[in-house]
């Protein structure tokens, strides 16, 4: 056995438990830099529970229909409740101890100050740039949701928890931060970029020309198309933050 995957051995065993929030009628062209332009699909925000820490962990905290409607104007539908989400672990927003916020767009932030007991980790370029976004993202940022929030800064590749480390994937947003989780099945990244499968498995048309492809939400789309190649070599496992896939599953792996 090789020295890295002793290491891995030797590292605390997470399942990552999706709870899919609600869903939003969005246009694939959105999502994959120009690629997929008229092609409608139910766009899925989800929050992530990483069952098996010695705390309750949360990667994002995702949003509701409403919040949909007030700061996009999407007219969306609720899948589950934030409330009734967690009550299937047994658990409440009070209980969550740590909230992993890949960036700090508002479908990723708007139940996070409800987690009053949660220390928020975010990338200080992520929330250097949310308390004041550039314009062409700034739609996407609504400062009421984390003003007051108690973050906890961090800079670069950081591992928070055993087992759990944080990857900085700049592009999407100046900040964005995948999130590597140990399982019984290898390195599982949550991608932190606003994506789906599409990004990291091209269909056929797009593969000839790119082995992946930039999401469509970006400053910076070369940043962000070398970030879902990077992550599409790292890890074991892929969950791309906004793929339908997961709506239906139970836990990964």
């Amino acid at each position: 056995m090789s020295s890295i995957a002793q290491g891995m051995a030797l590292l605390p065993v997470y399942r990552i438990r999706p709870m899919p929030l609600l869903s939003i009628r969005q246009d694939l062209g959105g999502f994959t830099y120009g690629f997929n332009y008229g092609t409608k699909f139910d766009l899925p925000v989800y929050a992530w529970y990483i069952q098996g820490a010695n705390q309750h962990v949360l990667v994002d905290t995702g949003g509701d229909a409403r919040s949909a409607k007030k700061y996009r104007g999407f007219d969306a539908v609720d899948i589950n409740s934030f409330d009734d989400a967690l009550g299937k672990f047994g658990l409440r927003p009070e209980d969550i101890g740590m909230v992993i916020q890949t960036h700090l767009m508002w479908d990723h932030c708007v139940n996070t100050k409800r987690c009053t007991n949660a220390r928020v980790v975010v990338q200080q370029d992520e929330l250097e740039f949310a308390l004041a976004p550039h314009p062409i993202l700034a739609r996407m940022y609504r400062r009421e949701l984390f003003s007051g929030v108690n973050f906890q800064v961090v800079s670069g590749q950081t591992e928070i928890l055993p087992g759990i480390e944080l990857i900085p994937v700049p592009g999407h947003s100046p900040g964005c931060q995948a999130v590597s989780v140990n399982t019984e099945k290898g390195r599982a990244i949550i991608s932190g970029f606003c994506c789906v499968k599409e990004n990291f498995e091209p269909s056929p048309g797009a593969r000839e020309s790119m082995p992946v492809i930039a999401p469509g939400i970006h400053l910076d789309a070369v940043e962000a198309f070398n970030n879902v190649l990077r992550i599409k070599g790292m890890a074991d496992i892929v969950i791309a933050n906004h793929d339908p896939a997961f709506v239906n599953v139970d836990s990964i792996p």
